[in-house]
């Protein structure tokens, strides 16, 4: 029986991608344990028998000794059983009366974030907890250069020339490791001395001419590009907030693969041309009331080789175009998809919208001609939290963090539901004091909330909100 695909369901990020391959199986097969790979719901609806795997959100393995919790948070004696060790557990209407429909289902363990599910409808539920401590991401080290890069233009009085290089992303939104830190490295500026810069930078100007840049990537396939610029330091070089960047190269690599501790040398980002560039262009609609910060970001999906992110120069109402690496030669395999993003402002990014729009053709003028307006409304007070439903959303949910970001409880509504208690746990996941509850609402067309896996957004969504409120306990 072939397994669904993977990833949580979370507010802040929520990753929901329809599935139909885990289709309907008749008679007794239905009630057999099936996990749903990464997360996910499969072969509802409910009629007498629930089995929920409870899993680790990092490394999907099982958790053994998980509570798990299935009736309404005010229930005074819900159905409770706690996972084996492959991290299952089974109710049935004989032990748990009143097992068909809708479900509200909560799986705990010490060390994780609690997860509630509101309204679930599936036999087969794969219930996914995030860890307090997270485990490292795994990656990889590489050094190179760029191609003739000395046959680039010399830079001009209070010019340099920089080169960021970066690693393809993952096709999983939210995933740490597209977001590794790098390093620095030290180079000799002249009559300066040795200065540090970014390893993953080169730069080139009257004192320096470096491009030994290194790297520190994630693991698995990938390609790496590098992103060259101009940068106008307005003869003010001690001050960086009057300089401007624009683009004028692009170099890349791809078909690349790395193992966690890989240390790889040697490596050649190739000088495109500006023949195999083109100009990508973006029109954008009216974003909701209050969201004044609007822009777009291009993006070429090189498959199982990941996401190459277009992020400069930036693409907004004032400058909608840019040049942008044509899909032939190394990216021959590569699509163009384009995010729409609009934001309360350039230093507050919530409330939030966000349209995916895939395999665009650039011939022509992109629209981002829709939004998903944000969740609004939000309220918490003593004990029950609510906001006003969006509409054309299919699901919402609901993060609980704490102040520095760390989640403390996750939320998921699949029934339309947007006012909500959360069951009582020991201990209270949720301290007194400030927290954080984002609340997001995804658009995926299609979808089957019955059978469904939580995947990276690759294929199927294509709109997502949120909003945050701030509430003292």
């Amino acid at each position: 029986m072939q397994n669904c695909a993977r990833r949580t369901i979370s507010a802040g990020l929520i990753c929901l991608v329809a599935f139909a391959a885990c289709g309907a199986v008749e008679g007794q097969q239905q009630k057999m344990p099936v996990m749903v790979r990464g997360g996910g719901v499969g072969m509802g609806p409910i009629s007498g028998v629930i089995n929920v795997f409870v899993v680790d959100d990092d490394t999907e393995k099982p958790i053994a000794g998980a509570a798990v919790r299935v009736g309404p948070s005010a229930a005074a004696m819900p159905c409770s059983v706690n996972t084996d060790s492959t991290g299952l557990a089974i109710f049935d209407d004989k032990s748990c009366p009143r097992l068909k429909g809708p479900q509200s289902v909560t799986a705990s363990a010490d060390t994780y974030a609690p997860a509630t599910w509101i309204g679930v409808n599936g036999t087969n539920l794969t219930m996914s907890l995030r860890a307090s401590i997270r485990p490292t991401v795994e990656t990889a080290n590489v050094e190179g250069t760029i191609d003739k890069w000395a046959s680039l233009p010399e830079p001009a009085m209070n010019h340099s020339t920089l080169a960021v290089i970066l690693y393809s992303q993952t096709r999983d939104l939210g995933d740490r490791a597209n977001e590794i830190a790098q390093a620095k490295r030290s180079v000799n500026a002249g009559i300066l001395g040795n200065i540090d810069i970014p390893a993953n930078v080169c730069v080139r100007n009257l004192l320096v001419d470096d491009c030994s840049w290194k790297m520190t990537t994630r693991i698995g396939r990938q390609a790496h590009y590098a992103v060259i610029l101009d940068q106008d330091t307005k003869g003010t070089p001690n001050n960086d907030t009057d300089d401007t960047f624009s683009v004028i190269g692009w170099a890349v690599k791809t078909g690349l693969t790395f193992n966690a501790g890989q240390a790889a040398t040697g490596e050649a980002l190739a000088l495109l041309t500006d023949a195999e560039m083109t100009t990508l262009t973006v029109a954008f609609a009216s974003a909701p009331a209050g969201l004044d910060d609007v822009a777009a970001l291009p993006l070429i999906d090189l498959g199982d080789d990941g996401r190459l992110v277009i992020s400069t120069p930036r693409l907004e109402p004032m400058a909608p175009m840019a040049r942008v690496p044509k899909t032939t030669g190394p990216l021959a395999s590569g699509r163009y998809d384009v995010l729409g993003i609009a934001q309360d402002a350039k230093d507050k990014n919530q409330p939030a919208t966000l349209t995916w729009l895939r395999g665009v053709n650039v011939a022509s003028a992109v629209m981002v001609s829709r939004w998903l307006v944000p969740p609004s409304e939000l309220a918490a007070a003593a004990g029950s939290y609510s906001f006003a439903p969006v509409v054309g959303a299919n699901v919402h949910g609901a993060d609980f963090e704490a102040i520095n970001g760390s989640r403390l409880w996750s939320v998921t509504l699949f029934d339309n539901v947007t006012s909500f208690t959360l069951p009582g746990l020991s201990p209270d996941p949720l301290p007194a004091g400030m927290v954080r509850m984002k609340v997001s609402a995804i658009e995926i067309p299609g979808v089957d909330l019955n059978n469904i896996a939580f995947d990276d957004l690759a294929n199927k969504l294509t709109r997502f909100s949120s909003n945050e409120l701030v509430f003292t306990r």
